[in-house]
C-alpha cells in the first residue's frame, strides 16, 4: 500500500477494509438511491459473512443452505438469539445448536520450502494490472509517450495527484487514462483520498455507475464534470 493509502478508520460507520470498500461500490452502483448511513454497514455485513464463510472447513461451508428463504430464515432467527443475549434473557435450551464435533487428520507431513512453492503455485495464478487497470506504464514508459519527467510524475504522486498501482512488490505502475495533454486529469487526486486506498479508487473510476447513467466516473472527470463525481465518490466511500 501506497503513503497515499488511507489508514483504518475507527468510527464503525466508516470503510475499514479494501474488501468493504468495493463491496460497497457495487452495493451503490446497483442502489443508487440507497444512502450512505446503510450502504456502509450493509457492506461490512457482507465482508464479515463472507471472511467467516470462507473461514470454514468444507464440510461445514457445504452444510449452509444456498435457498436463499432458508438462509433469511436463519439470518432471523440468529438475530433474534443475538438480541435476547444482549438483553440478557434465558435462552430456551431447545433452541441452542447442535455442537458438532469433528477430528481432523493433522497437519501431514512437513514440506520443504521449495516443494511449499511449488505446490503453492498449482493454485496461485497472477492476475496482470493491465487485465482490471486498463493500459499502465512504468515511469520510463510515461517519460517516452508523455514526455513528462520522471522527477516531475514522483512529485505528482507524492502530492496525490496521479494514482499509482503496485506491480509486484515495490514497483508502481501508472494508469495511462489518467492523463490529458500529458498532465493529471482534475478530479483523479480528490477521489484517491477519499477512497480507502489508489486501487479501490482506480476501480472505482472505471466501473459503471448507476448514478451517471452507468457511465464509468472516469468518464464524466473527462467532460469537465468533477464536482459531481467527487460528491459521488464521498457518497460511495465515506
Amino acid at each position: 500500500m501506497t503513503a497515499l493509502s488511507k489508514a483504518s478508520k475507527s468510527s464503525g460507520k466508516q470503510i475499514h477494509t479494501p474488501a468493504e470498500a468495493e463491496i460497497r461500490a457495487i452495493f451503490a452502483h446497483r442502489n443508487p438511491r440507497m444512502p450512505a448511513r446503510v450502504l456502509t454497514p450493509l457492506a461490512k455485513l457482507v465482508a464479515n459473512f463472507a471472511d467467516v464463510v470462507a473461514g470454514l472447513a468444507v464440510d461445514q461451508r457445504e452444510k449452509i443452505p444456498t435457498s436463499k428463504t432458508v438462509l433469511r430464515t436463519m439470518l432471523l432467527r440468529a438475530a433474534r438469539l443475538g438480541t435476547e443475549d444482549s438483553a440478557n434473557e434465558p435462552r430456551n435450551a431447545a433452541m441452542e445448536p447442535a455442537v458438532e464435533r469433528h477430528r481432523g487428520t493433522g497437519l501431514g507431513d512437513l514440506l520443504s520450502l521449495e516443494a511449499g512453492r511449488e505446490r503453492l503455485a498449482q493454485y496461485v495464478h497472477t492476475r496482470p494490472v493491465e487485465s482490471w487497470a486498463g493500459p499502465v506504464a512504468g515511469p520510463g514508459e510515461i517519460e517516452k509517450q508523455l514526455h513528462v519527467a520522471r522527477s516531475t510524475l514522483n512529485e505528482w504522486h507524492r502530492r496525490g495527484a496521479v494514482i499509482g498501482l503496485l506491480r509486484g512488490e515495490r514497483k508502481h505502475v501508472y494508469p495511462l487514462d489518467q492523463f490529458v495533454d500529458a498532465r493529471p486529469l482534475q478530479g483523479i487526486g480528490e477521489v484517491a483520498r477519499i477512497a480507502p486506498d489508489e486501487r479501490a479508487a482506480w476501480l472505482w473510476l472505471r466501473q459503471p455507475h448507476g448514478r451517471f447513467a452507468m457511465r464509468p466516473p472516469l468518464d464524466l472527470l473527462k467532460a469537465g464534470q468533477r464536482d459531481a463525481v467527487i460528491q459521488a465518490a464521498e457518497r460511495d466511500f465515506v
